[in-house]
C-alpha cells in the first residue's frame, strides 16, 4: 500500500514538473486575444454612443438658443417710418427689407446676450468653411434710414451646414404669404396701417439636426408703432 501510494506521489510530481503544453499555452492566448477584442470593441461603442448623445444634445441646445434670439430679435422689429428715398413714393416706410432669401430690418437684441438695444440685423445665408451658414448680422442703430455696410457688422452663426434659406411674409390684410415683403404691385395705401407684414415663415434646409419651419409673428413696440392708439378707460362718453 505504501509502495502504490509513493508511485502515484511521483506521477504526480513528474507530470507537475512538465508545466502547460505548447497547444495549451496557444489555446490560452487565443483566448485572452478575443476577450480583449471583445472589451475594446464594446468600450469603443459605449464611447461613440455618448459623443453622439452629446453632440444631439449640442446641436439641440444650439437650436433653442438661436431660434429664441430670433423669435425675440425679429417679433420686436421696429415699425418706426423713414423717407423712403424713392422720388415716385413720398411715404415714409419702416426699414424692412424682407426679401425671398435674406432679410434686413431694425429690432431689438436681447439684453440676456450682452447686446442689448436697438439694432440694425440682417439674416442671411453666408460661405464658410464646409459650406453656407445662416448668419445673423447686427450693427448698433444710429438712426439712420438704412444699412448696408453689413460686412463690417458683427455676426453669430445660428445654423451650420445650410444649404437653403427662404421666406414668407404675411399680409395680415388679405391673409396671404408673400416671398417679398413689400409684395410685388401693392402700393403703399393697401399694406397694414403700420406697413409691416403679420408674421415671418422661415425655413432652413441642412442643418443637422433639421430645422422645422419658424413662423414668427411680428408685434412691434408701441413707441415705434404710428398705428397703434391707447386704450379707452371707462364706458361712458361725453
Amino acid at each position: 500500500m505504501k509502495r502504490l501510494s509513493a508511485r502515484v506521489i511521483h506521477a504526480a510530481a513528474k507530470r507537475g514538473g512538465q508545466g502547460f503544453t505548447l497547444v495549451e499555452v496557444l489555446i490560452a492566448l487565443v483566448l485572452l486575444a478575443m476577450l480583449m477584442l471583445i472589451l475594446t470593441s464594446a468600450l469603443r461603442t459605449i464611447g461613440q454612443v455618448e459623443t453622439r448623445v452629446e453632440q444631439r444634445v449640442e446641436d439641440a441646445d444650439d437650436y433653442r438658443l438661436a431660434t429664441a434670439l430670433l423669435d425675440q430679435a425679429l417679433a420686436r422689429a421696429s415699425a418706426r417710418r423713414y423717407p423712403s428715398g424713392n422720388a415716385d413714393n413720398a411715404a415714409q416706410v419702416p426699414f424692412f427689407q424682407g426679401g425671398p432669401n435674406a432679410l434686413a430690418w431694425v429690432g431689438v437684441m436681447p439684453a440676456r446676450y450682452g447686446l442689448g438695444g436697438r439694432h440694425y440685423l440682417r439674416l442671411a445665408l453666408e460661405p464658410g468653411e464646409g459650406g453656407a451658414r445662416l448668419v445673423l448680422r447686427y450693427a448698433p442703430w444710429t438712426g439712420a434710414p438704412g444699412f448696408d455696410a453689413w460686412g463690417q457688422a458683427a455676426g453669430q452663426v445660428l445654423a451650420a451646414p445650410a444649404s437653403a434659406l427662404s421666406f414668407r411674409y404675411l399680409d395680415p390684410g388679405t391673409g396671404q404669404w408673400s416671398p417679398v415683403w413689400p409684395p410685388a404691385g401693392v402700393p403703399v395705401s393697401a399694406l397694414p396701417a403700420n406697413l409691416l407684414p403679420g408674421a415671418v415663415a422661415l425655413q432652413v434646409d441642412g442643418p443637422t439636426p433639421p430645422w422645422p419651419p419658424l413662423i414668427v409673428a411680428l408685434t412691434p413696440p408701441y413707441a415705434t408703432d404710428p398705428s397703434a392708439t391707447l386704450g379707452s378707460f371707462g364706458g361712458g362718453t361725453r
